[in-house]
């Protein structure tokens, strides 16, 4: 159906914006620095964005079976963060699923949309989000939460 992804990136009926904040947050700011320079490691940010796209891929394959071909979704995250004393610190990650055909894109559409399972995902990211970052910085104390939001058809 597409050569590649950029083919369907370029070429699919039905696209998903996603946004997505993840929040963190320490009592000491020392420590919050630390954690806060791990988020900018690059083997952090590629397993993050690893586990959100693996996360809405696999249940989006799963609710559609074969109705979703090998070459008919494939999802695409940019990343950026924002720190501030004032503000906190946040990741922001920008997810766009690329649908290969119109029915790919209600199904994922509906995977979007579902409340249970965006908490759901919410508790899994926070989780894996201190685990990556455990991997680089102590994580003892810091506090994390996500969100999706917002959620659109482009």
């Amino acid at each position: 159906m597409y050569e590649d992804f950029e083919d369907l990136r370029d070429n699919c009926p039905a696209r998903i914006r996603a946004v997505i904040a993840i929040d963190l947050e320490h009592d000491d700011d020392r420590r919050m620095a630390d954690v806060w320079t791990a988020t900018g490691n690059d083997e952090f940010r590629l397993y993050l964005n690893g586990a959100v796209s693996g996360f809405w891929e696999e249940e989006i394959r799963r609710r559609g079976g074969r109705s979703v071909p090998d070459d008919g979704l494939a999802i695409e995250i940019g990343l950026d963060s924002y720190s501030d004393v004032e503000m906190g610190s946040s990741l922001y990650l920008e997810l766009m699923a690329y649908c290969g055909t119109e029915g790919v894109g209600d199904l994922a559409w509906k995977v979007f949309d579902d409340d249970h399972l965006e908490r759901r995902f919410a508790a899994h990211l926070e989780g894996e989000t201190l685990k990556l970052l455990g991997e680089h910085v102590d994580v003892e104390g810091v506090r994390c939460s996500v969100e999706v939001t917002e959620v659109e058809e482009i």
